[in-house]
């Protein structure tokens, strides 16, 4: 199925939009705010401009899995493209953490007294600004295109925008008190616990990043309860099918996906297998939430 013949709700076109104009905008920002990080010498607004770098990798590729997901592209992955979106996640909580350690280390090796632009300072804090109008702004944008038709992907971003307005929050307070203080040297002792928090604010994304991601990443094979769950449904409708093929199962993250192979008799018609095959389908979805079950009938040669 073609994109261009997909046609989208109006919800699903407001989500798009959203994302995409949050993207850019988030890119205009990192764009203007590195150029005064790394020229103001604020350790607090250089780590500022890495977490805002990294953290708008995951946007991107929400992003692209969004559209797909509007447009059913799945099919070409086995197990849909949610693993794409968890890898990213690993990659970048692991590049949070190597931030955080290449920021530590230049805490360590700075001297307290080591002098900080003010005018160029000035346009880190309009940056910071900047950047806490687009995080509120977009954390109310989501909610909103949120309320109709939930998406998991959208509930994602709600939940990081308004961390990273929190954050914005105190990276502007911090930004203001290091440009105010006259003398430099507390200015700098300002900054560098700015520096830290930021450091500490990466290590806790970068956790929750691996403990969200890591397990949705790795197939794992159904528990034993819910193996014999399903055995049970398949005796429970051994009237309704001539043969049992076996079965495949397999929990990728929070989704149980099965594949069941039931055998039928040749002179059965289409419609009277589909006709046997939904109560089975459906009392497998009910009874193992999560699940998205597929039965692949087979015909069974007469003798």
């Amino acid at each position: 199925m073609s994109g261009s013949s997909v046609n989208l709700t109006p919800d699903q076109l407001a989500k798009e939009k959203a994302v995409f104009w949050a993207v850019v905008l988030d890119a205009a920002i990192l764009a203007f705010f590195a150029v005064a990080g790394l020229l103001s010498g604020s350790m607090t607004a250089l780590s500022e401009v890495i977490r805002i770098l990294l953290l708008l990798t995951i946007e991107v590729v929400s992003y692209v899995v969004l559209k797909r997901a509007h447009r059913g592209r799945f099919m070409e992955f086995e197990y849909g493209i949610g693993k794409i979106e968890r890898i990213t996640n690993l990659l970048v909580a692991f590049g949070l953490l190597l931030s955080g350690l290449y920021i530590l280390s230049k805490v360590f090796t700075m001297d307290d007294g080591a002098p900080i632009s003010t005018n160029i300072m000035m346009l880190a804090i309009i940056s910071a600004a900047a950047n806490l109008m687009v995080n509120y702004y977009f954390s109310v944008a989501f909610i909103r295109s949120n309320e109709k038709e939930s998406s998991v992907i959208i509930s994602s971003q709600i939940a990081a925008r308004i961390a990273k307005t929190v954050a914005s929050i105190i990276v502007l307070a911090i930004l203001m008190i290091t440009l105010w203080l006259p003398d430099p040297k507390s200015a700098r002792m300002v900054d560098l616990f700015g520096s830290l928090f930021m450091v500490g604010y990466m290590v806790v994304i970068a956790v929750g990043l691996i403990r969200e991601s890591l397990p949705e990443i790795l197939d794992r094979t159904i528990p034993e309860p819910e193996h014999y769950q399903l055995l049970r449904i398949l005796a429970r409708y051994f009237d309704n099918y001539d043969g049992f093929n076996g079965y495949k199962a397999r929990r990728s993250g929070k989704d149980l996906f099965i594949l069941i192979n039931l055998g039928f008799n040749s002179d059965r018609t289409i419609g009277q297998i589909e006709e046997r095959l939904a109560p089975i389908r459906k009392a497998v979805e009910s009874e193992l939430p999560g699940s998205s079950v597929s039965i692949e009938p087979q015909i069974i040669p007469s003798r």
